[in-house]
């Protein structure tokens, strides 16, 4: 695997420097570093500083897409003047410069109660048979995620996990598209990363899209991203983060460019915002 650093990916898109940008980005393992705790995780501020400058400048729209929900989300990056798409893209909200959080409005797609009911019966089920410290639950409505990062033995923890789940709920009334170092439950035919990138660009009408994201829900992006530009519609790069797990070569195959670890989005969010600056 090759890496990219921040200063080849500015020569790489620098033809389309001076376009209409649509910038879509992951949080976890992309603007942030990774941690054990998930509930710790900040932004990396040079990042969060260079987005703000981006989501300012005339002819660029700023797109934050995360597995997170949005009330977890918008107070961690605190942006403003950006859309912000949580659970995939399920939630969504536009963010206004000097917002406050508690004015924040969220826009969550319909689900049916009877999914919504499953869900509920998982949250409160699943620790109980699992019954171990390093399970976390993250709520999400309708969807829930069960994550084991503080486990000893990750495949053996989602083993236990999604034994569990089966036990609940045996029909598979929720879809199960899984994660690295979690298990992820949600509604049948749930908005996905790749379906919100495709929407963005439809309501943005950008001439350069720039998707950054670590793992294989930010892939189904890239792959929206790069069948796009295949179709002549837009310019733009697919940019994968690497990160420790196993996942990360195919993640790569289909990105344009692997950054090393998020310090280097970091960077070359802070060179892209100079350079939009300046023209």
């Amino acid at each position: 695997m090759t890496f990219t650093s921040a200063a080849e990916a500015i020569e790489r898109l620098r033809p389309q420097l001076g376009a209409r940008l649509l910038l879509a980005t992951d949080f976890d393992g992309t603007i942030s570093r990774l941690s054990m705790e998930m509930w710790q995780v900040i932004v990396i501020p040079a990042a969060q500083r260079a987005l703000r400058r981006l989501a300012a400048s005339p002819n660029t729209a700023v797109a934050f897409i995360s597995g997170r929900t949005l009330s977890d989300l918008v107070p961690r990056v605190r942006v403003g003047g950006a859309s912000y798409h949580g659970d995939h893209g399920a939630e969504q909200a536009v963010v206004p410069r000097r917002f406050r959080a508690g004015d924040l409005q969220v826009e969550r797609e319909p689900f049916e109660p009877g999914v919504a009911a499953v869900a509920e019966r998982l949250k409160t089920e699943v620790p109980r048979l699992v019954e171990a410290e390093w399970l976390v639950v993250e709520d999400k409505g309708p969807a829930v995620t069960f994550h084991f990062r503080r486990a000893p033995d990750i495949e053996a923890a989602r083993s236990r996990v999604r034994a569990a789940v089966a036990q609940v709920d045996p029909d598979g009334l929720l879809d199960q598209p899984g994660g690295r170092r979690a298990w992820e439950l949600r509604p049948p035919g749930a908005t996905t990363k790749g379906l919100t990138l495709a929407r963005l660009i439809e309501r943005h009408r950008p001439d350069t899209v720039l998707m950054i994201g670590d793992d294989a829900h930010d892939a189904e992006a890239f792959d929206t991203l790069r069948a796009t530009r295949a179709a002549g519609r837009v310019e733009g790069l697919a940019i994968a983060v690497a990160s420790p797990a196993s996942d990360t070569a195919e993640i790569a195959r289909r990105a344009d460019l692997v950054f090393a670890e998020p310090g280097v989005t970091a960077r070359f969010l802070a060179s892209l915002a100079r350079e939009r600056a300046g023209r």
